[in-house]
């Protein structure tokens, strides 16, 4: 029986690398109209990506059968896992050869039925993963432990397929739709109350934020939900790995173990063991308590940029373009992070509108604010510089061209270019990058920092004149320590957007930068 499993799993591994690989595979094609690559079908792979993944995949199977544990796939043979498998295997492969179908001039009549069942597909497997991890004792299994991540990263992957703008948001929607299902369903009336009122409060702060940055650059309805979904589900990846640090869940990996730990626990083990080890006392705590929330920022901000590199940046069209998504996206991950937390607008809902005899309406709408307007703000500014720099990254060609055109000389880029030999283009989409991500990480870590100073520091002073050590009659002690970044990032950081979108430079259209999905030999 096990053969005949092998066999078949095997089978179907060939028909779901097929599909995988083929639509997974980029290649820049620089000579070849959009049309003329469409036409050969290129979503389907040669015969020797086939025959490489059918050799890996099946040792993965043939070693977890032999040496896994009672937890590995041995297990499943007559269960109703089993079966449920199958199910979902079979599921993917028809679907696959729907998809594939479309691709001889049929009409798209059923895409959207397609997005909707790929991404119920997809969510299955993912939570089903999701709680093999946690549940289920996987982790002890380092053969199962490298097929569930490999599967983890393949449905993550996919998630973000060569679609155009409506079925990307449709699967993405789908997605969220699926989780926050399984999150909602064990929930009490209560409990499902507060989640209902907290969403409606939440929405109003997308709403207004939304209103006022896309009214300077127009955009499709379509990629600014797709942009919004994507940001959403930036904050997954980071939950992931919360729940793993919190559980204290290793990742086995044969002759290896990964061990998540904590941003806290990192960041005291940076201070230590770097130079700055010397420190001691309240200086340690105040550098660990900034190199903290300097890795909030790094994992944040690089979870933002990659779902906007996957899922919006073939939409773009000028630096607007990017410089608008990336505030969308902004704006989903904040939506999803108020929500998710249940010390924000769901905490807010139950400690002031349920809990109380009476409703305390002025601290809930206090709290909402402050959350609504300065914490979203902070997203806002820190991944809108993060999309303008991708902007110039992205359309770093046509603009360092102009740019050598109208007598720049970048003297830098010329001798870096000159010494490796590596293009100017790149030279400076690179440089470009590298900057949009130190000063997007800057500004978050820097925030969050600033308006934590008063935990950490003796004495916890709440006012600047506090911090600075002033006599009680300063005016110094009327302005509050928060105050200063909530100015700065509010006022200053929707001035500085605002003055990157009405740059001419912006807001010329580029065209696209035509990047079409075809296999790679």
């Amino acid at each position: 029986m096990q053969i005949l499993l092998a066999i078949g799993s095997l089978i179907a591994a060939i028909v779901l690398i097929k599909i995988w690989t083929g639509a997974m595979k980029v290649k820049v094609i620089d000579n070849e109209s959009l049309a003329s690559v469409e036409a050969t079908h290129p979503y389907l792979p040669k015969l020797g990506a086939i025959a490489a993944s059918f050799v890996i995949a099946g040792l993965l199977f043939v070693l977890s059968l032999k040496y896994g544990k009672n937890t590995s796939i041995a297990s499943l043979w007559g269960s109703a896992a089993f079966y449920r498998t199958i199910f979902v295997f079979l599921a993917i492969c028809m679907l696959g050869v729907f998809e594939r179908g479309r691709w001889h001039g049929s009409k798209d009549r059923y895409e959207y039925f397609f997005a909707f069942v790929l991404g119920t597909i997809v969510t299955w497997i993912l939570i089903a993963f999701k709680r093999a991890f946690f549940e289920t004792g996987v982790q002890q299994d380092p053969f199962l432990m490298a097929l569930g991540i490999t599967c983890v990263v393949i449905g993550w992957r996919f998630l973000f397929g060569p679609w155009k703008a409506s079925i990307k948001a449709t699967v993405l929607g789908t997605f969220l739709f699926w989780v926050i299902y399984a999150i909602l369903r064990f929930k009490t009336k209560q409990e499902l109350i507060a989640t209902g009122l907290a969403s409606i409060v939440a929405i109003i702060p997308v709403l207004v934020w939304s209103k006022l940055f896309l009214g300077y650059h127009k955009q499709r309805l379509s990629i600014v939900i797709l942009a919004f979904f994507a940001g959403m589900l930036s904050t997954v990846p980071i939950l992931f790995y919360s729940e793993l640090t919190m559980r204290s869940i290793q990742l086995n990996f044969f002759i290896f173990k990964i061990v998540p730990i904590n941003y806290g626990t990192s960041s005291t083990e940076f201070v230590s063991q770097s130079v700055f080890k010397s420190f001691s006392g309240t200086s340690s705590i105040v550098l660990t308590t900034l190199v903290t929330y300097l890795m909030v920022g790094v994992i944040e901000e690089i979870s933002k940029y990659w779902v906007l590199r996957h899922s919006s940046k073939e939409f773009f069209r000028s630096i607007d373009d990017a410089l608008q998504l990336a505030i969308v996206v902004a704006i989903g991950f904040a939506f999803a992070e108020n929500l998710v937390n249940p010390t924000y607008f769901v905490g807010f809902v139950r400690d002031y509108l349920m809990t109380p005899a009476s409703p305390e309406w002025g601290s809930f709408i206090g709290n909402v604010i402050g959350r609504s307007v300065l914490t979203n703000m902070v997203h806002i500014v820190s991944t809108g510089v993060l999309g303008y720099y991708f902007g110039l990254a992205f359309f770093a060609s046509p603009l360092i061209r102009a740019q050598f055109a109208e007598g720049s000389t970048h003297p830098i880029i010329s001798v870096i270019h000159r010494m490796l030999n590596i293009p100017s283009e790149s030279i400076y989409a690179k440089t470009q990058m590298a900057l949009g991500l130190f000063f997007a990480i800057v500004l978050h870590g820097v925030f969050d920092f600033t308006v934590s100073l008063s935990e950490v520091l003796p004495n916890h002073p709440t006012t600047v004149g506090a911090l600075l050590g002033q006599d009680q009659g300063s005016f110094l002690h009327n302005i509050a320590i928060t105050l200063v970044p909530s100015v700065l990032y509010v006022v200053g950081g929707f001035w500085l957007l605002v003055t990157l979108f009405e740059w001419k430079e912006d807001r010329k259209e580029f065209g696209a930068v035509v990047e079409t999905q075809t296999f790679v030999s």
